[in-house]
């Protein structure tokens, strides 16, 4: 059986700086910094951005993200993309969404597994991104209940578990999620305990947040300060 601890961070509760933290591999580092200019394109540009990174990425606060040259929504976005070449953009309805280029038509990819007839009413932000966590851990998916967020209801008739996130991220009214499965840490990287990652983003600070490992005990890779 898998074992799983999360930590979640909600709105305001979220105070971790990147200061505090592992600087990161050069790797890591270039997805901080794709991962933070799509932020910037997204609120500039009132475009909903979902962001798949091969690595964790650290975002918390959009004061402390460097800025970004936006002079249009696909010229920042080919500029930003463009710098690290693992990565292209596709439309997808109202959304922009980034993605390891190999990420699209990979069936492993756990972003990819498909979903059927998912509904969600009235239920909490991290209700549903820990109901996502579980889905990608054993298939199956049921909201968490949670007593703090945001309510949102959304539907899925068919479509994978980007279209899910796409879904979450326009009812609650958040502009940016962000998601990386990692099954294979490194000792040099960031948590390497750790090998799942979702979050979502308004236009201030992270709105939700969920970061799980394998295996117990590990610990929990942000902390409120």
């Amino acid at each position: 059986m898998r074992h799983l601890i999360t930590f979640v961070a909600i709105c305001c509760g979220l105070h971790a700086v990147a200061s505090a933290q592992a600087p990161g591999t050069p790797s890591e580092l270039a997805d901080d910094q794709l991962g933070g200019a799509l932020w910037r394109i997204a609120v500039a540009t009132h475009t909903r951005i979902g962001f798949e990174s091969i690595e964790f990425v650290q975002l918390s606060r959009l004061q402390n993200v460097p800025e970004f040259p936006i002079s249009s929504r696909d010229q920042a976005l080919k500029t930003a993309v463009d710098a690290n070449p693992r990565y292209d953009w596709r439309t997808i309805g109202d959304f922009v969404v980034v993605r390891p280029k190999n990420a699209w038509n990979d069936s492993s990819d756990p972003f990819n597994r498909p979903v059927r007839h998912l509904r969600v009413e009235n239920a909490m932000t991290i209700g549903v991104l820990l109901g996502l966590r579980d889905f990608i851990y054993t298939n199956r998916f049921a909201v968490v209940s949670r007593a703090q967020g945001t309510p949102v209801s959304s539907e899925v008739q068919a479509g994978t578990v980007v279209d899910v996130l796409n879904r979450l991220t326009e009812s609650a009214d958040t502009v940016l999620w962000t998601a990386s499965y990692r099954p294979d840490p490194q000792p040099g990287q960031r948590h390497p305990r750790w090998d799942l990652q979702m979050r979502l983003l308004d236009p201030t600070l992270t709105h939700g947040l969920t970061e799980s490992c394998p295996d117990v005990p590990c610990r929990a890779p942000l902390r409120q300060r």
